[in-house]
C-alpha cells in the first residue's frame, strides 16, 4: 500500500462506532471565534493566533503569494517561510508535485495551510508531511463545500458577469466555460474534516482542537430549525485544525 493510503484498521474500527458530533463537540474549542470575510481578514485572524513569544519560525503552504501573514503578526521575533506556486515567496513549488516536504523534521514551530489543501490531490500525503516538519503544531483551515449551496445557489443569485474559468455559482465547483487554472480538488463535508482529523490525530497520538465560526442571530435560527447534524453539515462554512505534538 502507499504512504497516502495505509490505515489503522484497529482505529478505523473504532471511529466506525463514535458519534462524529460527539467528537466535534469534544474537542471543539468555543472560546476562539474564526470569523472573516475576506483572505485579508483571515490573515489578520490568524496572525492573532500565532503571535506568540515561544513560536519563532511558521511554515505557510499556499499563501497566495504574498507575505499576508508576516505582515500581520507583531512579534519582530516571527519569522514566515512562504510557499506557493506564484508570486512573492520564499519556495515556489507545486505542492502536488512533491513527494515530501523538502525540510527536515521539526524544522518549524508551527506549519500553517488556510484553505489550500482542498486544492491539492495530494492531500494525505501534504497532512502527513506538514506534521513531520512542525515542532510544535498544525494550524489548518478548510472550508465546508456543502455551505455553498446556501450561501449562492438557493439565494438564486448567479454571477452576472462571471469569469470563464468558474462556475455560474461557485468560483471553485460547477462548470467553467474554459479549463481552469485552480479549483477544488475535493468536495469536503464538515463531517468529513472531523472524522478525517480524528482519525489523523489518534494516529499520530496528537492533542485536536476544532475552531468554528460562532453562532449569530441567524445561523441560531437555523440550528433550532433544522437541529445540530443539518446546521453543521450544510451551514457552518469552515472549520480550522489545530494538531499539537506532546511533549
Amino acid at each position: 500500500m502507499t504512504h497516502e493510503s495505509r490505515i489503522d484498521e484497529v482505529l478505523y474500527r473504532k471511529i466506525l462506532d463514535c458519534d462524529l458530533l460527539e467528537i466535534f463537540e469534544a474537542h471543539h474549542n468555543a472560546e476562539i471565534d474564526p470569523y472573516y470575510l475576506d483572505r485579508a481578514d483571515r490573515n489578520r485572524f490568524a496572525a492573532k493566533q500565532l503571535d506568540r513569544t515561544n513560536i519563532e519560525r511558521i511554515l505557510n503552504l499556499g499563501g497566495g503569494g504574498a507575505r499576508h501573514l508576516q505582515e500581520n503578526i507583531s512579534s519582530e521575533h516571527i519569522e514566515v517561510y512562504e510557499v506557493d506556486v506564484q508570486g512573492d515567496c520564499d519556495l515556489k513549488v507545486n505542492l502536488d508535485s512533491l513527494e515530501a516536504l523538502p525540510f527536515e523534521d521539526g524544522s518549524f514551530d508551527v506549519v500553517c495551510a488556510f484553505d489550500v489543501l482542498e486544492h491539492l490531490e495530494k492531500f494525505h500525503l501534504l497532512n502527513e508531511e506538514m506534521l513531520r516538519v512542525a515542532k510544535d503544531h498544525v494550524l489548518i483551515s478548510l472550508p465546508n463545500s456543502a455551505a455553498e449551496l446556501f450561501c449562492e445557489f438557493f439565494r438564486n443569485k448567479p454571477q452576472k458577469d462571471p469569469d470563464l474559468d468558474r462556475g455560474v455559482f461557485s468560483k471553485f465547483y460547477g462548470l467553467p466555460l474554459v479549463p481552469p487554472e485552480d479549483r477544488h480538488r475535493w468536495w469536503i463535508y464538515f463531517h468529513d474534516i472531523i472524522r478525517f482529523y480524528y482519525y489523523f490525530s489518534q494516529k499520530h497520538d496528537a492533542t485536536l482542537e476544532f475552531w468554528t465560526p460562532r453562532l449569530n442571530a441567524r445561523k441560531k435560527i437555523f440550528k433550532s430549525i433544522f437541529g445540530t447534524h443539518i446546521y453543521h453539515a450544510l451551514f457552518c462554512p469552515a472549520v480550522w485544525v489545530k494538531i499539537s505534538k506532546r511533549r
